[in-house]
């Protein structure tokens, strides 16, 4: 019998925990579903860094990743999971990221650069 894959690992900062079992809990998705699910975030979230906002160009991938997973880890798995990981999808979900990626902006602007 072949090995069981390992579900897939999701960074979640400690302030979501709640937020993200409360989206599983609900959708209830299978092995499958939350891998595609999660390769769709991460695929839409390198595509949202490469059309990242000129504020935020100093900002290497993979942080702009953490910045998206500390401001809105549960959102963005709630969609990749409605949407069931389906990777045509992926323009709905770097959509959804650039919106989430501009409410924070708007909230918390990124710093100048000082002359």
């Amino acid at each position: 019998m072949p090995a069981r894959p390992e579900p897939p690992v999701i960074n979640t900062p400690e302030h979501h925990f709640g937020a993200m079992f409360l989206v599983i809990a609900t959708r209830q998705p299978d092995d499958a579903t939350l891998r595609a699910a999660a390769n769709l975030i991460d695929s839409a979230a390198t595509a949202s860094w490469a059309l990242r906002p000129d504020s935020l160009v100093t900002l290497a991938q993979d942080q702009y990743r953490q910045l998206l997973d500390y401001t809105a880890a549960p959102q963005v798995l709630d969609l990749a999971l409605y949407l069931g990981g389906d990777r045509k999808q992926i323009r709905t979900l770097m959509d959804h990221i650039g919106r989430e990626i501009a409410e924070l902006l708007v909230h918390y602007p990124a710093p100048q650069p000082r002359d």
